[in-house]
């Protein structure tokens, strides 16, 4: 936030004597950030949406950042949204082995619950063995992502199968209304787990706080591209643009389904974080992590 600026005032009493008042600060609209303390590390965090000038050394220049969003949005993508796709996919491959209809509790849960062990190995693997991370620290990341990939997953299905009912199979309409229903569940998921893996069970996931509680709200808004796009593997979806290449057909095999189900989720989910990399530094969710 920039600093308020001061003004001085002086009064002149009589013509060889000056009376010189104590700088007062301008009046201002701009709100003074409040500032929250993280119950994990004691830091102190400012809690403001513009630049603090005090961070000009340690935090990167919006010029500087947006590559750096660019490629967290990647490392995303290739660790955890596209498996998120090719997971659904194969775990509904699954529920129909096992006799589950599409419109079946039974149905919504297995596919939830693929897709979540999908994005949680997915996560844990590419950090601790190609980045070479602490275990420990991702796999409890794994558990708290796959959390809101459990709830948006689960609810996926149910979502599209009303949709689809209301609006006769419109691909635009269903898969405006399937990121704001699942983007939501997503994001429920992902307060949830921080409650019960960080809160209660003292796993290394950051507690609920006010910054991450916006930046959880941004990569929610991402995830709902994700279950947007994935509606696009109907092909028989009117209006649906993307049927091509994402149209899971009778004739594909299996891995084929799956891997068209992930290049869904992974497109829709570039399409929206990529319009999120160019906001103004503290407006983007990932900027929280690339202090």
């Amino acid at each position: 936030m920039l600093p308020q600026l001061g003004t001085k005032l002086r009064l002149w009493k009589a013509p060889l004597r000056m009376v010189t008042l104590a700088p007062r600060t301008a009046f201002s609209t701009k709100m003074t950030p409040t500032t929250s303390q993280s119950r994990t590390t004691g830091e102190r965090k400012q809690m403001s949406t513009t630049a603090d000038p005090s961070e000009g050394t340690s935090a990167p220049a919006q010029g500087a950042l947006i590559p750096q969003r660019f490629q967290l949005t990647g490392e995303v993508i290739v660790s955890k949204i596209f498996w998120a796709g090719f997971g659904w996919q194969g775990s509904s491959i699954v529920a129909d082995k096992l006799g589950y209809s599409a419109e079946s509790i039974a149905f919504a849960g297995t596919t939830g619950v693929g897709e979540a062990l999908a994005v949680m190995a997915g996560h844990s693997l590419f950090y601790t063995v190609i980045k070479g991370s602490d275990a420990s620290k991702e796999i409890s990341t794994g558990l708290w992502l796959g959390t809101g990939t459990l709830f948006s997953g689960t609810a996926w299905q149910p979502v599209v199968n009303a949709l689809v009912s209301m609006t006769d199979n419109f691909f635009p309409a269903v898969a405006a209304g399937t990121m704001i229903a699942c983007g939501s569940a997503f994001y429920a998921g992902l307060r949830v787990g921080r409650a019960l893996w960080g809160e209660v069970l003292g796993l290394p996931v950051a507690e609920r706080d006010y910054e991450n509680l916006n930046s959880d709200a941004g990569l929610s808004v991402a995830i709902g591209g994700a279950t947007a796009m994935f509606v696009a593997c109907d092909p028989s979806a009117a209006m649906n643009i993307f049927a091509v290449p994402f149209g899971v057909l009778e004739t594909d095999s299996n891995v084929l389904g799956m891997i068209k189900a992930g290049g869904a989720t992974a497109t829709g989910y570039g399409i929206v974080q990529a319009w999120q990399n160019f906001f103004p530094r503290g407006r983007n969710w990932m900027d929280m992590y690339l202090k």
